[in-house]
């Protein structure tokens, strides 16, 4: 493998739910047990499970939104839980997050050129240099010219997700993460979006992270993939070795639900994966 971008080392999470009629005692609802893995610098991986496998949970994990119960989750070989909080926020300012759903993550009252800005913004960029930023960007994921004096609301599905993605790797983010990309979108409107991403990734060779319930999705934008199962992780290789030759009954389970029905029916109108 690469160099290890990220790595994550027996990480066990959950959420404190607080009980009682007077609330007087807390337990933790654990919801993933024991996860290790890493990812190499360029890697494309797909984690993938259906509702309830524990996938947004460990994508707040690696985001550095929900610190681990047990465990270790390093970037570049930092401990992003036990370090300064500043060397932390400038570790995590690597990493471009696209949302899963483009009609809920958007604020309605900005114009889309001041939200595909922002992570300039915060980063202390000068407003030229934003500005021409916003452009290129906005250029290069399709976003037509007039829809950066638009808001969100005056915006279809598939622009909101261009813009989602503009945002995101406005700053040239080393790693990119994915939460569901295609679910919230039409057929027709998924294979445009996968396209982009596959092309985004052929430009600037990010590290890729996928998040994701489809294997079609992950058979395009994967080249090693995650089964996730009740918190748990049940198979990990190869995106072929996986896809092919599955070895766990759950990955059978959903190969055979999902690999050749979905590249058809889901995500009809693009290309295979070379």
């Amino acid at each position: 493998m690469s160099e290890e971008v990220i790595k994550l080392e027996r990480v066990t999470a959950g959420y404190k739910v607080v009980k009682g009629a007077l609330s007087i005692w807390k337990q933790v609802n654990v919801v993933l047990r024991d996860i290790s893995f890493s990812i190499g610098k360029s890697e494309r991986l797909a984690i993938i499970g259906e509702s309830g496998s524990g996938k947004t949970t460990l994508l707040k994990v690696i985001l550095g939104l929900l610190k681990p119960i047990k465990g270790s989750v390093l970037l570049y070989g930092r401990d992003i839980y036990r370090i300064p909080d500043e060397e932390r926020e400038k570790i995590l300012r690597k990493i471009g997050y696209v949302p899963q759903d483009p009609y809920r993550s958007l604020n309605p009252v900005l114009k889309v050129k001041t939200i595909i800005g922002e992570p300039l913004e915060v980063i202390g960029e000068n407003k030229e240099k934003i500005e021409k930023r916003v452009v290129e960007v906005a250029r290069f994921v399709g976003l037509p010219w007039s829809a950066l004096d638009d808001t969100p609301e005056e915006l279809s599905g598939g622009m909101r997700q261009r813009v989602l993605i503009a945002r995101a790797i406005i700053a040239n983010p080393e790693i990119l993460v994915l939460d569901e990309p295609t679910s919230a979108l039409d057929v027709s409107i998924q294979a445009q979006i996968l396209n982009l991403l596959n092309n985004i990734y052929s430009n600037f060779k990010p590290t890729m992270i996928t998040v994701t319930h489809d294997l079609a999705v992950a058979q395009y934008l994967a080249d090693r993939v995650i089964i996730l199962k009740d918190g748990c992780i049940v198979e990990e290789g190869k995106l072929e070795e996986v896809l092919y030759n599955p070895r766990h009954e759950y990955t059978k389970t959903l190969v055979s639900s999902y690999l050749y029905t979905t590249t058809t029916n889901s995500v009809s109108g693009f290309n295979n994966k070379s």
